[in-house]
């Protein structure tokens, strides 16, 4: 006999600069299928022009289409969701910023709809902290709704709570009983990025391959005489036969991310620490906080699922069942 609650309810999506994930979700949000396309914000957009409306439409509906399709085409009734760049001025359409200090829950407009050829997306807004004389703001998109999952499966903590968000434009956020109080954005991997893939650096690596010895040893520089000196070391270092070229993108790594948390993890106060990304961020990220004697509880990045699934109930994209209710 068919567990009705394996039925397919929500696609969801995290649609970020560089990475798309897609999921299947069931009636108690539980993952059926994942789908994680090349196809970022980057990706989508490249070689059209982003000030013009309809090529951006365009370009996101197909790209939706490559990921999504066959799951529409099988199950043409169910909503979708997507959070991230996705809904930037960039993006499918500008889903808007709340500002915070902001709760998590989200009502019944909260979400921006964009046509695809069966139907409808409904993009997720992102978070702002308002820019002030002298002091830029911050922003994000779509690590609200891997707030919203990772808070579920740590049982709603009451209290501070500081999460570490590794990815492509990192963040810092800080919670406090359920309500984002301050966040905190790093570019170090859009740098790791740029410095790996042109420059210098560049074109003094070789085709890299996992060496946690480098890693190590960038940890340790990105603590000494600053991001920019410790980074062109990587190039004396090689040319001195003391670092091979293919553990270049591993020190530099290594540099980054030590830089990273040098800085910012002196603002997080007091409370527990929460690390969610891939498994690969994670053991980075967790290496460098150990440095610094905190040991973080670590989740996995598939969290922000459940925080789509969430975000669908509450604003009413999704009915789940009455026995599905303690999840509200």
């Amino acid at each position: 006999m068919t567990d009705a609650r394996r039925t397919p309810s929500l696609i969801a999506l995290d649609w970020g600069t560089s990475a798309q994930r897609a999921w299947l979700l069931d009636r108690t949000g539980g993952i059926l299928d994942v789908r994680r396309p090349d196809q970022g914000l980057l990706a989508t957009t490249a070689g059209i022009d982003v000030r013009d409306v309809r090529a951006r439409e365009l370009a996101y509906e197909a790209a939706f289409w490559s990921a999504c399709g066959d799951w529409v085409t099988a199950h043409p009734d169910l909503p979708v969701i997507a959070c991230g760049m996705v809904g930037s001025a960039q993006g499918w359409a500008d889903a808007g910023y709340r500002t915070v200090p902001a709760d998590l829950r989200f009502g019944a407009d909260a979400l921006v709809p964009v046509r695809h050829r069966r139907g409808l997306a409904h993009l997720v807004p992102g978070l702002r902290v308002p820019s002030a004389e002298g002091v830029p703001g911050d922003v994000i998109r779509g690590e609200e709704a891997q707030i919203i999952g990772a808070l579920e499966a740590l049982g709603e903590p009451t209290g501070a709570v500081t999460l570490v968000l590794p990815g492509t434009h990192g963040k810092w956020v800080r919670v406090d009983d359920g309500e984002v109080r301050s966040f905190t954005t790093a570019m170090s991997g859009e740098l790791f990025g740029l410095l790996t893939a042109d420059g210098i650096l560049a074109r003094t690596a070789a085709e890299p391959r996992r060496d946690d010895e480098a890693f190590a040893r960038g940890l340790i520089a990105g603590r000494s005489r600053g991001l920019a000196a410790e980074l062109f070391g990587a190039r004396p270092l090689v040319l001195d036969g003391l670092l091979d070229p293919a553990s270049v993108p591993d020190y530099v790594s290594g540099v980054l991310i030590a830089d990273e948390v040098a800085h910012l993890l002196p603002s997080t106060g007091p409370g527990q620490v929460l690390l969610c990304g891939t498994e690969d961020l994670c053991r980075r990220y967790q290496q460098a906080l150990a440095a610094h004697g905190v040991a973080p509880t670590v989740l996995a990045e598939d969290v922000a699922a459940r925080g789509l699934w969430r975000i669908a109930s509450s604003t009413g994209l999704h009915q789940p069942e009455a026995q599905e209710e303690q999840w509200q």
